[in-house]
């Protein structure tokens, strides 16, 4: 009996794991002696309800391999003609345009780039009048040299109020309301890089404007962060960016910054641009062949399944085109099957990868997360109808009123059989102890009470007879004492 989907299932939901037992992974061993029959009679659980349950299991590992052959698709580089492989990929990250020059490339970071944050005086509430209320205008110059205005109106004079009209005017600051134990602030965010650092003069109401000042005169919003810039070097050389994201010296080589530290990036030709994505075409072939079958043998999935393939089929559409015009999968190669499985033509997926790696990449992953393996996440992990959470809810219908109620009853069936025989170890290594002693001569022989610590040994005229032997021949050897008898 194959038990791998019963442990996949267990492994998720095991009560048991507190006293040490393994949930039914121990079954394995039983079955392995050619206990199968007794299993199945012990769990009260029929060979086909077995094999339904273990499907379901292998399904949900399907699913864990779906997700991360899908996450593989949205990291950057992976279909370039190049791969960049970082010593330290929580410092920084790289990706190398053709042409770049292969090697060795040492990396250090010394600063991320961060924006500009102010912070108002304190409000008693968010909705508190700050001045009269009349119009005012402020006047927002940024570093670069680019500038933007504000106007707030009557009733716009709080800090919830002044927070909604700046997110509104869309200028590049985001204002949020902060609440402290002094009460409720405006807080007011840039953009990262110095060059995205602001200063605010306003006119109108002379109190709001006063408020509103930056830098304060008394009382407008203080410095609660400084803007600043990516900075570090590579190979010796600087750089400086206004984003995390840095176009380095070398010419193609773009890095991903994401702490401070040093990291060696090695440029070398990418072994095969189209593994990623038949890894990814045989997971999703994998889990449709195993959702239909779960539809077949699993009453709990026989409505359900359906709509859980029509779903993933649906997620390979990708939600718009890219700037390359590539907007299917058909474009690069890969083709549906009548039973709902892909097919990959690896000619034409290889001249896609050649010609456009980058429409390739965008028709996968999106910054809005509208490509094909954006969506195929959305189904399969967080809260998507094929995650594993939910996937284990649809069939907690069936489960939970047959299934695992008998599997927990054999779990507990097990516990108390592990229980008794803790005792019976115990008991049998006091025997051995107590034998042991007799044998070596280190324990009174002639006492009858001594050795009715002998388990079995519990009729008194037995004991009584065995004390005489021994206290008569003391060299003769027990176990013949105990068959003369």
């Amino acid at each position: 009996m194959d038990l791998t989907g019963i442990n996949t299932i267990n492994a998720l939901y095991n009560p048991y794991a507190y006293y040490g037992i393994n949930g039914l992974y121990g079954l394995n061993s039983v079955n392995g002696v050619g206990q199968t029959s007794a299993i199945s009679s012990l769990l009260g659980v029929s060979a086909s309800t077995t094999t339904s349950l273990s499907g379901l299991g292998k399904t949900l590992s399907d699913i864990s391999t779906l997700q991360t052959a899908a996450e593989k698709l949205t990291q950057p580089g992976v279909f370039s003609a190049l791969a960049v492989t970082s010593s330290a990929p929580t410092v920084a990250k790289g990706t190398a345009a053709t042409g770049t020059v292969q090697g060795s490339y040492s990396v250090q970071v010394n600063q991320l780039t961060q924006g500009q944050v102010l912070t108002s005086a304190a409000q008693p509430t968010k909705y508190a009048a700050i001045g009269s209320g009349a119009d005012t205008t402020a006047t927002f110059q940024f570093a670069s040299g680019r500038s933007a205005q504000v106007t707030f109106y009557g009733g716009d004079n709080t800090v919830q109020g002044l927070a909604d009209s700046i997110n509104a005017a869309q200028i590049g600051i985001t204002a949020s309301v902060i609440s402290s134990p002094a009460g409720y602030q405006l807080q007011l965010a840039g953009e990262t890089g110095t060059g995205n650092a602001f200063t605010i003069s306003a006119s109108g109401d002379s109190t709001l404007a006063q408020f509103l000042a930056n830098p304060p005169g008394s009382g407008g919003l203080a410095l609660s962060q400084q803007a600043q810039d990516a900075k570090g070097t590579i190979n010796g050389s600087a750089f400086t960016s206004g984003t995390n994201t840095v176009a380095t010296g070398v010419e193609g080589l773009s890095l991903k910054l994401t702490a401070t530290g040093s990291t060696t990036l090695s440029v070398a030709p990418n072994p095969d641009q189209t593994a990623a994505i038949t890894d990814f075409v045989t997971a999703y072939n994998t889990l449709q062949q195993d959702l239909s079958g779960l539809a077949q043998t699993y009453p709990g999935f026989g409505l359900t399944a359906p709509y859980l393939r029509s779903g993933l089929s649906t997620s390979l559409t990708p939600g718009s085109p890219g700037s390359s015009g590539i907007a299917s999968l058909a474009e690069i190669g890969i083709t549906g099957n009548a039973n709902g499985t892909l097919s990959v033509n690896t000619d034409t997926l290889r001249a896609a990868l050649a010609s456009k790696p980058e429409a390739v990449a965008n028709l996968f992953s999106t910054e809005a997360g509208k490509g094909v393996a954006d969506q195929v996440l959305a189904q399969v992990s967080g809260q998507g109808s094929l995650s594993v959470t939910n996937l284990l809810q649809t069939a907690a219908p069936s489960l939970g009123s047959g299934l695992v109620n008998s599997l927990f009853a054999e779990q507990q069936s097990l516990l108390a059989q592990y229980t008794s025989l803790g005792s019976l170890t115990s008991s049998l290594l006091g025997t051995s102890n107590l034998l042991t002693s007799i044998l070596n001569g280190t324990s009174d022989t002639t006492s009858s009470t001594t050795l009715s610590g002998i388990s079995g040994l519990s009729n008194l005229n037995t004991l009584t007879a065995l004390s005489s032997l021994l206290n008569q021949q003391p060299n003769q050897n027990l176990a013949s004492l105990l068959f003369s008898l």
